[in-house]
């Protein structure tokens, strides 16, 4: 998740860099129509990812109320989103601030994921609060157990 962050947040200083000169280079135009491009895929990508993160973090009793809430607080987001455009806009007289903005917040993010408690790979969803078992599936099945989990 961290690197997606990181490449979402290149994409976005690449799309404001590009965008802030009008008449720039080809090396300017490039910047901007890739910073775009990588901006919609990567954020696409990075929402897709944070779902299923916070879907795989809660145990089955809470599990739609807790994606549900992280749902419900990325809506306010969007919503909140224009406004602040509309606004930081207003104060810096262009748009590309903005982004540049937005993009430090995302690297902001990129590091919090860091510290993010729970690792969710290789794990069984829970059915409880009180379960704590792990499971490696791509172990199923296998005779020599020493090597679970040794996979990249």
């Amino acid at each position: 998740m961290a690197v997606t962050l990181v490449g979402l947040a290149i994409c976005m200083l690449s799309f404001a860099y590009g965008g802030s000169h009008k008449h720039g280079s080809r090396f300017e135009y490039l910047m901007l129509h890739f910073g775009y491009a990588g901006y919609k895929c990567l954020a696409i990508t990075l929402n897709l990812v944070a779902f299923t993160y916070a879907a795989e973090i809660y145990p089955v009793s809470c599990r739609v109320t807790g994606s549900g809430l992280s749902i419900g607080v990325g809506r306010i987001g969007a919503v909140i989103s224009p406004l602040a455009y509309e606004w930081i806009t207003e104060i810096y007289g262009t748009w590309t601030g903005f982004f540049y903005i937005l993009a430090c917040f995302v690297i902001l993010n990129a590091i919090l994921v860091a510290f993010l408690p729970f690792e969710t790979r290789g794990k069984a969803l829970k059915e409880s609060i009180d379960d704590d078992h792990e499971t490696d599936q791509l172990c199923q099945g296998s005779e020599r157990p020493q090597q679970c989990g040794n996979y990249v």
